[in-house]
């Protein structure tokens, strides 16, 4: 059953009088609260409450300059850091083991490619395909397509129609691009 004192739904509440509210005693309070036998005026049931006014919030300390004194430090330190990473890309370009860590001693071959190895070095291009084709397709050692690639093309300039080929195949040229 709806309550008489309820607005309507969708009509407005009447405003907030002084005749809408109702003394209540305070029955306790902090210890520096208000007089024990004040009274506070609480809004009747179906009054509309009435809007707090708002406190202004503390003004912030000025921990920075002046407003027109921001802008060329922003300027400045942007210039700053256009600077430092131009500077830095400039000698990555001129040096680009600057920052890496020293190159390693370069590793012996595997054992199976031992004997290609000494064969390829005597100039003999059945063996420098077969170093390129095992390095290709990761066959005994780990695959390493730019190796293949490099051992393919050597062979192809010392006169292999094969490896020629097997370049051809893989979309390829003999010289390098």
């Amino acid at each position: 059953m709806p309550n008489p004192t309820d607005p309507a739904p969708g009509a407005q509440p009447a405003p907030l009088r002084p005749s809408d509210t109702q003394p209540i005693p305070i029955l306790a309070t902090p210890p520096a609260g208000p007089d024990p036998g004040a009274t506070v005026a609480l809004p009747v049931r179906g009054a509309q409450p009435r809007p707090r006014p708002e406190a202004p919030e503390p003004a912030a300390p000025a921990l920075l300059p002046a407003r027109k004194m921001v802008g060329p430090w922003i300027f400045l330190g942007s210039v700053a850091v256009a600077i430092l990473l131009w500077a830095g890309a400039t000698i990555l370009r001129k040096h680009p083991t600057a920052w890496s860590a020293p190159a390693a001693a370069p590793e012996p071959p595997p054992p199976p490619l031992r004997a290609y190895y000494d064969r390829a070095g005597n100039g003999d291009v059945s063996a420098m395909r077969m170093l390129g084709t095992m390095y290709y397709n990761g066959l005994n050692v780990p695959r390493d397509t730019k190796e293949g690639i490099r051992w393919y093309r050597k062979a192809a300039a010392a006169g292999s129609v094969a490896a020629a080929k097997d370049l051809e195949q893989l979309g390829l040229t003999a010289k390098e691009p």
